[in-house]
């Protein structure tokens, strides 16, 4: 069976338009609005999106088209899963464990396919997409498929970040904090995340999403670097206050930044700790707003970090997660 476009909608998440033309299947995690408020390279990049569904189907094959608009990053990862069991991926990366700077190195691109086993009888499938390229689906195909059916998850939980919540540098989607964090709070992603993105209360007034059960919002680590104590300070202000306008009734999670590799050395004469205290202050007054510190949540220690110095590695990411979501139960939020 080879799902029709209707099909390929309802079984997509985290993405808010889905086209179809030459051939292939393009996804899209930003409204025109939402690009219109924020010039950034990483707006066609899949972070987040994923397909899930129920089948009865037992060899999937997945046809794909890479691309990237930047040199920064060009590895990438289609995981693939049946019943929360790994099943492998389509990638660009070969066998071996990465050492070093692995970020930065150059990988192909263009055309992948790859064939997964699915075993017998009535599984849910999932395809979680790269979040470091532009990825096009060419052709999806399931043999022994009657039926092909979306499985929705009851709760929406809205990503806010820079590249650290986009993903850098997981090599594998899945294993990048946010995927993580969704899946145990039983809630469909939606990632809004961009690599170099500062606290912009105008990216959260262009969207269209209004409904959420948790929204996280994960900047400050570009904020420092880019910007003076005042400008910081305001432009934290308007971000919370638009997102707690925004979202009166969901859980806000306001994650301060991780650790980072320079960041003992003060920038603009602004300690890396005092981008924590000023979040603390500016969310103070709002109840939903549940403030978490960063900063002990991945190692402190460069072998932790794909780059060495900022965007953590899977095993990073993995402490990050962990932690994470050990703070959020602390919290007494409720997690499946």
């Amino acid at each position: 069976m080879e799902p029709n476009f209707q099909q390929i909608k309802a079984i997509t998440t985290g993405a808010v338009n889905i086209d179809f033309s030459d051939g292939k299947y393009r996804f899209y995690r930003f409204t025109g609005k939402e690009a219109e408020a924020t010039d950034n390279i990483n707006l066609l990049y899949t972070a987040g999106i994923q397909m899930e569904f129920r089948t009865d189907g037992n060899i999937l094959r997945l046809s794909v088209s890479v691309s990237n608009k930047s040199n920064i990053r060009s590895y990438f990862a289609f995981d693939i899963f049946a019943d929360g069991k790994p099943l492998g991926s389509i990638s660009n990366l070969s066998d071996g464990k990465r050492v070093g700077n692995y970020a930065e190195q150059e990988y192909p691109l263009g055309s992948f396919s790859g064939e997964f086993d699915l075993g017998k009888g009535d599984k849910c499938v999932r395809i979680v997409f790269p979040h470091s390229v532009i990825a096009e689906i060419d052709k999806l195909e399931i043999d022994g498929a009657t039926y092909i059916t979306p499985n929705k998850r009851e709760k929406l939980m809205l990503a806010y970040g820079d590249s650290i919540t986009q993903g850098y540098d997981a090599l594998h989607p899945s294993s990048t904090y946010a995927v993580k964090l969704a899946d145990v709070l039983g809630a469909e992603l939606i990632s809004k995340a961009l690599g170099g993105a500062c606290f912009s209360y105008e990216l959260v007034e262009a969207g269209d999403v209004t409904d959420a059960d948790y929204v996280l919002a994960a900047y400050g680590t570009n904020d420092w670097y880019c910007y003076d104590g005042n400008t910081i300070r305001q432009n934290v202000k308007a971000f919370f206050k638009s997102l707690a306008n925004k979202f009166p009734h969901s859980v806000i999670f306001a994650v301060t930044p991780i650790w980072r590799e320079n960041c003992h050395t003060p920038i603009k004469d602004i300690e890396f700790s005092y981008i924590e205290q000023i979040i603390r202050e500016e969310c103070e007054i709002y109840q939903n707003i549940k403030v978490i510190s960063g900063i002990n949540l991945v190692p402190h220690d460069i072998a932790f970090f794909g780059d060495l110095r900022l965007h953590p590695s899977d095993e990073g990411f993995s402490f990050y997660f962990d932690n994470l979501n050990y703070q959020i139960q602390k919290l007494q939020i409720r997690c499946k």
